[in-house]
């Protein structure tokens, strides 16, 4: 859970293979919003992520670590 935020879930993700990839974050949960954000959970520059059918697609550079704010619906 998101500490400021009850509606809220922090994902923390991590690439551990050295490689550049783009990788779909695919959940169950109802999200209503997607955003990059920091470690101390408040929202990134570049914005919020946009919603698509397969999920939310992620590009992670070798051993970049990336958490994402994932704002549910009530």
């Amino acid at each position: 859970k998101a500490e400021d935020r009850p509606e809220a879930v922090v994902v923390r993700l991590y690439e551990a293979h050295g490689s550049t990839v783009v990788a779909w974050l695919q959940t169950s949960l109802p999200v209503k919003e997607a955003m990059l954000c920091n470690l101390l959970e408040q929202p990134a520059a570049r914005g919020c992520l946009p919603l698509e059918q397969q999920g939310v697609r992620l590009s992670f550079t070798p051993f970049h670590v990336l958490s994402i704010l994932l704002v549910l619906r009530q």
